[in-house]
């Protein structure tokens, strides 16, 4: 969470005094508009999607999004190695299995690993847009065509984020976004989905409410009626992304300032470069990072910037968000009862359940060589130009005469 104050507390404060803090309010006949609805209007209309569904989390997203695309046993779907677990256990709780693929240097997924990997039982993708880091979408949509993939962005860390002008999330079938504390802007907890298709929308809002049908708010939904869960939002979470909403320009200008800043201030050298970005203007900017030609370069460089008081770090320290940490997903154990296990699965016999030791060997050199430098979006120019200085001294120390 980057900015929140004043606005949040009087909006949270007045959704309280309603006493209407369930997401349905037409119980009366009454045809009024939740504070969820609204959010899901406004974001809508921010990302330029047709549909909006508001989730308690981006992992209900992903689950919401991928039952919506008819995701299930004898099912394949590719995720990259670098992104929170959550992706791959999204997978795995709609009785598919997650094909884990390799990322480039951008630290996002490596369109040639998708080509390589999508096979006869594969129906989906999840390119991931880490800390606010564009994919290559150009070469996954066109992939995708090809293979006849549905392409399910996961934007849960770049909200507002773009690629050729258009929002992240957006280019593919479906796109799901997180608002919890350590997102751009946050709820504590929250999430979303947008889409262009009225019939994912809906087969997604079954999901995301599988008792949707029998309220009087929601005769406007024609999906068949399925047996789905509860991933519904409520107005306090809506008050406060309503007013994170209009934070969210001002954050990502802010943070874009000092990516850019960076840009043109920091003096790569020697055995040390900028990493490539698939969009540098889209990009959130949330941090800079940086590519060392060897582990141990990348250890003296962080060493020296943490001791330089600049916060950063590298993604190889971070378990939750690789691959190789996801126990439950090497060691199989897909659901706490074993007939719910989707490595078990008659209708998975047939799908590549393995994950062999040493695997994507290339995502594993690239997180050891990569470091992020975080920005605050508070820094003014004086802050920007210090900080630039403190990184270039770090880089020529490492980098020798």
């Amino acid at each position: 969470m980057y900015r929140i104050g004043d606005p949040e507390i009087t909006a949270v404060g007045e959704a309280l005094k309603s006493g209407r803090l369930f997401r349905y309010v037409n119980m009366a006949g009454k045809k009024e508009t939740s504070r969820i609805e609204t959010f899901e209007s406004e974001w809508a209309g921010f990302t330029g999607a047709a549909h909006c569904l508001s989730t308690t989390s981006g992992t209900a997203s992903l689950i919401c999004a991928l039952t919506a695309l008819g995701i299930g046993p004898g099912d394949e779907v590719i995720v990259p190695g670098y992104t929170y677990i959550a992706t791959a256990l999204a997978v795995l709780k709609t009785g598919a299995i997650p094909i884990i693929a390799e990322i480039d240097e951008s630290c996002t997924l490596d369109p040639l690993s998708l080509e390589r990997l999508a096979g006869p039982r594969t129906k989906a993708v999840i390119p991931v847009h880490m800390m606010g880091m564009p994919c290559d979408m150009d070469s996954i949509l066109r992939i995708s065509r090809e293979k006849g993939l549905a392409v399910l962005e996961d934007a849960c860390q770049a909200a507002g984020g773009t690629y050729n002008g258009r929002t992240l999330g957006t280019l593919g079938d479906m796109g799901v976004y997180s608002f919890n504390y350590y997102k751009i802007i946050a709820s504590g907890e929250g999430g979303a989905l947008v889409t262009d298709r009225r019939d994912l929308y809906e087969r997604a809002f079954m999901e995301h409410d599988g008792g949707g049908a029998l309220w009087p708010d929601n005769d406007d939904i024609k999906a068949p009626f399925f047996a789905g869960g509860n991933f519904r939002n409520n107005e306090v979470s809506g008050a406060i992304l309503l007013e994170q909403l209009k934070r969210l320009p001002g954050i990502l200008s802010d943070l874009r300032r000092a990516h850019h800043t960076f840009a043109e201030l920091i003096e790569p050298s020697g055995p040390v470069k900028v990493s490539p970005s698939r969009d540098p203007d889209g990009d959130c900017g949330i941090q800079t990072t940086l590519l060392a030609d060897d582990t141990g370069t990348m250890r003296d460089l962080l060493g020296r910037l943490t001791d330089a008081g600049i916060e950063a770090d590298s993604p190889v320290d971070s378990d939750r968000h690789l691959f190789y940490n996801w126990d439950p997903i090497i060691s199989q154990r897909g659901a706490a009862h074993p007939l719910m296990n989707p490595y078990k699965m008659e209708a998975n016999t047939e799908c590549r359940c393995d994950y062999s030791e040493g695997m994507l060997p290339r995502t594993r050199d690239i997180v050891a060589r990569t470091i992020m430098i975080r920005h605050n979006p508070d820094w003014d120019e004086n802050d920007l130009r210090q900080t630039a200085e403190t990184i270039n001294r770090c880089i020529q120390a490492v980098a020798g005469p």
